[in-house]
């Protein structure tokens, strides 16, 4: 694996060169502006808890780990971004853990008199080991999706947004669609599957003051879907349909304080009634997508975010409600010195099994502007994994729970 990252580090390096003599633009005037941007960027670090267990034949498993990025982005007049953006991870200690991730994503937005368009896809290819990761006891929702992230897999995120304004309002056609191509093979106890999550619904809304934010209502009719790739005997399914009805808030409440937030109740319906409790087929419960963010003055900005929904295992043999609450706070001293504290909770609450994982997350960052184009940040986190007893089990699961601390110094230089 080292051979082969290696491999793709001077390929990555051979195409940067290439990629700058080729799109180099013509010499132009003072005032123009090249479409083109390039940043490299690294990272040296230490995780002490690479697979997130405290049992188990990888518990504690630490390591050392670099990384080396580049981003190649451009921007066009005619509202179309192109971003590639390559990343080199090593881990020292874990070999099999090394993978190289290519990320390529497009934008494009556009407006023509009352119409606009909104349109972003992402797509991603992880070259890394092809195994799943055998924990030899069952790890959390949180420590069997941190190594996932390391494995042979294509991802894509895609979103598109029609809107059309009136004098009475707006009424805007969504779409989004996420979607892993696992190649992972399976190797005990985390065997990925393939998996996506597609939904498309409309938007009727008004902006109710000017300059205000606008209000709308919206409906969401979507799919999840997941294959049965290793026993399909004896897995359960988790596939589903879904209805969102929604109202939400998007824009500025007064003058440093913006909006963006989606709330309303979902209703899943699975083919597989053994999935849920109680024998039904139905689940449904309070959907939230919300982010508030304050600039309480030049210096200093406030941020909330919480979201819950419903969706399905990596693993895919329950349906899983996935919560989260975020606090972050950026301070700027001055030009060169800002820092960032942030504080998150995340919770996974299975069904049918009897599970309720818990990690708790405490982030520090202190960063260094060197001058316009080079940067430093030192990162430090740790974080909780708890698993809650529930009326059903009345059992706490110690082997689902987990401390972690990481370290790191990155640097990003602005070409």
């Amino acid at each position: 694996m080292r051979t082969h990252t290696s491999t793709s580090f001077l390929t990555i390096c051979s195409l940067l060169a290439g990629f700058s003599a080729a799109a180099a633009p013509a010499p132009a005037t003072a005032t123009a502006k090249s479409p083109y941007e390039l940043s490299l960027s690294g990272s040296l670090g230490y995780d002490d808890d690479l697979y997130l267990v405290d049992t188990g034949l990888l518990k504690n498993t630490g390591s050392a780990l670099t990384t080396v990025s580049a981003k190649i982005s451009a921007r066009f007049a005619s509202g179309v971004t192109l971003t590639y953006t390559p990343t080199v991870s090593t881990f020292w200690d874990e070999s099999k853990e090394d993978n190289v991730k290519h990320l390529l994503a497009a934008a494009w937005t556009q407006k023509l008199d009352a119409f606009s368009v909104n349109a972003a896809a992402e797509f991603a290819l992880v070259d890394g080991d092809s195994r799943g990761v055998n924990y030899g006891v069952c790890g959390s929702a949180f420590s069997t999706a941190a190594p996932r992230e390391r494995r042979d897999q294509w991802q894509n995120k895609s979103d598109l947004a029609l809107r059309y304004d009136t004098a009475a309002g707006f009424v805007r056609g969504v779409g989004k669609l996420q979607y892993w191509d696992m190649l992972t093979a399976a190797a005990g106890t985390a065997n990925y599957v393939d998996r996506y999550d597609i939904q498309g619904g409309l938007d009727f809304g008004r902006s109710f003051a000017k300059g205000g934010p606008e209000c709308y209502l919206g409906y969401r009719k979507g799919y999840q879907f997941q294959d049965n790739d290793f026993n399909p005997a004896s897995r359960k399914n988790a596939s589903n349909r879904y209805d969102r009805y929604l109202v939400g808030a998007e824009g500025k409440l007064r003058a440093g304080l913006k909006l963006n937030a989606q709330a309303g109740w979902a209703i899943h319906d699975y083919a597989d009634s053994a999935l849920v409790y109680a024998g039904t087929h139905r689940e449904e419960g309070l959907y939230t997508d919300v982010a508030l963010t304050w600039t309480v003055n030049p210096n200093d900005e406030l941020q909330f975010k919480t979201a819950q929904g419903r969706t399905f295992s990596s693993t895919g043999t329950n349906s899983v409600l996935v919560s989260s609450y975020q606090v972050a706070w950026k301070h700027t001293l001055n030009k060169q010195w800002s820092t960032h504290l942030t504080g998150r909770l995340s919770e996974a609450e299975y069904a049918p099994a009897a599970r309720d994982d818990l990690d708790y997350a405490a982030i520090l960052g202190v960063t260094y502007n060197v001058n316009a184009k080079l940067s430093s940040t030192l990162t430090a986190s740790q974080d909780l994994g708890l698993n809650n007893h529930n009326a059903i089990s009345g059992v706490t699961e110690q082997n689902r729970e987990f401390k972690r601390a990481f370290v790191s110094l990155a640097a990003n230089w602005k070409l």
